[in-house]
Formats: structure tokens, sequence, C-alpha cells
């Protein structure tokens, strides 16, 4: 589509990303994709370039293992989530529910802080420190978006499923959907040619969430960022959703991630796991829709009642906002086109 090479070209030029992979996608499989620019210097953008989706790791990993958990009997989200972590060392005044920590409104939060409080150089010891501060709010009256609760989730997932957040996800989410370019902390693949070199990061297929990078580099697993992926994979996972979780999860599960329940007037209105609506929903987008964005140039979104799915994958470079306004005005015109 002439529009969306323009957008990325613009974007190019004007130093807010070096390149782009875009995909649509239906009910029954890929309906476009198309790569611009460069995924590394020399090396050009594919529709099958792995790229670290840095906050995208939230819902199309963490949270969609939650979904499964959730549908074993293994969690109840509307239980303490301390029931999964005793070894949560602060006593709280009151609980902060497994549902309020998926969507931010647990309390955590890092105001009034020159740094995380749960920040080191050792990721050993940021998954030690995560289990030792308290929030600071109460839980319940204000969104507040933090990578805490889902490394807090992360965690949970581990503990209720008995065995470490990347084996999970890759037997029980990415091989089922036939992912076979996604994986949690590191890529699949060490070829230069396949892999992206996103924001903040020395080499190709590192991951920019310096948190994350930490946590997976010193041998654990973190609930908030690492997941690399392609757009081929995610208009996979995609095609998934659009049929209301078919082969990963129940549909009282799927209601779960598409629900808004976020306290009246918040934006973003978020269900669990996952953005419904906020500023830059895309204006063809129904309201069935869900999405979620990564701070190093990514969005998905997933319209299940129109039933279609746009996936926007860059290399951002530049403006943050700039980035992110682009990326959903590509999607709204993928939204467009096969509307």
């Amino acid at each position: 589509m002439e529009r969306i090479r323009e957008i990325v070209e613009a974007g190019i030029r004007d130093g807010v990303i070096h390149g782009a992979a875009v995909a649509a996608g239906s009910r029954d499989g890929l309906l476009l994709k198309a790569g611009y620019g460069e995924a590394a210097p020399g090396v050009p953008m594919t529709p099958g370039t792995i790229v670290d989706v840095a906050s995208v790791t939230k819902a199309v990993a963490t949270t969609t293992a939650l979904l499964i958990c959730r549908d074993r009997k293994l969690i109840d989200f509307d239980a303490p989530f301390t029931r999964y972590l005793p070894d949560f060392g602060p006593a709280l005044p009151e609980p902060v529910s497994v549902r309020q920590l998926a969507m931010h409104v647990s309390g955590f939060t890092h105001d009034g802080h020159a740094e995380r409080q749960y920040f080191s150089e050792s990721g050993v010891e940021i998954m030690r420190n995560i289990l030792r501060f308290p929030p600071e709010k109460p839980a319940g009256k204000c969104v507040e978006y933090m990578c805490w609760n889902f490394l807090l989730l992360g965690l949970i997932v581990e503990r209720v499923a008995g065995e470490r957040l990347d084996s999970f996800c890759a037997r029980e989410i990415f091989e089922p959907l036939g992912m076979s370019d996604t994986a949690l902390g590191r890529p699949v693949s060490q070829d230069r040619a396949k892999l992206a070199q996103t924001i903040g990061t020395e080499h190709p297929g590192e991951i920019s969430d310096f948190i994350a990078f930490r946590v997976y580099r010193d041998g654990l697993c973190a609930g908030n960022a690492g997941l690399f992926s392609t757009a081929r994979d995610l208009v996979k996972f995609g095609r998934c959703i659009l049929r209301h979780g078919e082969g990963l999860f129940s549909e009282e599960s799927f209601r779960e991630m598409t629900t808004p329940r976020t306290p009246a007037g918040a934006l973003p209105e978020r269900s669990f796991g996952w953005i419904v609506r906020d500023g830059f929903s895309p204006p063809a987008a129904s309201a069935g829709t869900v999405f979620h964005s990564g701070w190093s140039g990514q969005t998905v979104l997933y319209d299940w009642k129109k039933g279609r799915s746009a996936v926007v994958l860059t290399t951002r470079c530049g403006d943050y906002d700039r980035a992110k306004r682009d990326r959903f005005a590509i999607a709204e015109l993928l939204l467009e086109q096969f509307n």
C-alpha cells in the first residue's frame, strides 16, 4: 500500500525509525505482509525479521500464559497475588489481586524515587527485590502502568505451572500456533540476516528493556519484556485471538482479555492484560478490539469483532510519540484496506 510506504519512509527520513515490518490477518490467515527500510545496518527489514517486541511481551506471552493457567484451575484472578507468592515480604494493608496486577491498578508505583526500587545490576537481585517492596498507593484506585506488575505475574505463572515462563510459553502458546520464530529471552536464530536491532541495544537480537535484559542474562525469566517475534508469527497469534482463543484457552478466558474493567473514566481502558481503548485507538477499529505496544517501536492490534488483525513492528530510533502515532496510522490503513 502506497500510503503505508509513505508513512514509513517519512519516519526513516526524519530519524524516527530505521525500518518497519507490517502484516494484516483475518480469522483464516495472512492477508498482507511487507517490509521497509533496515532491521539493522545493511540488513533489510522483512515480515520474517525477528524483533524484540518489548512490552508486547506482557500481552502476548505472560497474559496468555495466565489465561491458560486459569483454565487449568491453577489460578484465581480475583485471589490475592500473595496466595501464589507467599514469600512476598511486606505486609499489605489490603489484598492486591492477580487481576489488579494485570490491569495496572495494583498500587505499585515508582513515584518519588530516582530509580526503580527493585533495580539492580544483577537480574537475580531484581527478582528478589520485586518481593521486598509494598505498593505505595491503594489498590484499585488509579491506573499506573508498571513493569513491576508483570514481573510479579511472570513469577506467578512459574510458581503455579511449576516451570520456567519461557519453556511454558514455548510449549503451550508458540508451538501450538506454529509461531516457529517466536521465543522468550533470546531469538530462535542467531543469523544476523534475520535479526533486528532495537533502540538501546549494542547488537541485533538483544533485549531493549534493561530490566528484562538483566533478568534473562542472569538465567531467570521476566514477564514484562523479552519476547522475540516476527510480523508473520504475530498474525498467527492474532488468528487465535480472532477465533476467541481457539486452541489455547476457553471462551470464558477470552472474555477476561476482552472485557474492559478499568475504573470509570480512566484511560487507557484495560481488560485483563490488554488495552481496549485509548487516545491512539484507530477510528476504523470496532469496540471489540484489543491491542498493546512496545517501547522500542511495536504495536499489535486484534479486532475480534471484525475479524481483522494489524501488526506493525518497527526499529524505533527517535521520537516515541511520533513513532507510536505513525504505527497506529498504519494499523488504521490496514483495517480500512480489509474491512
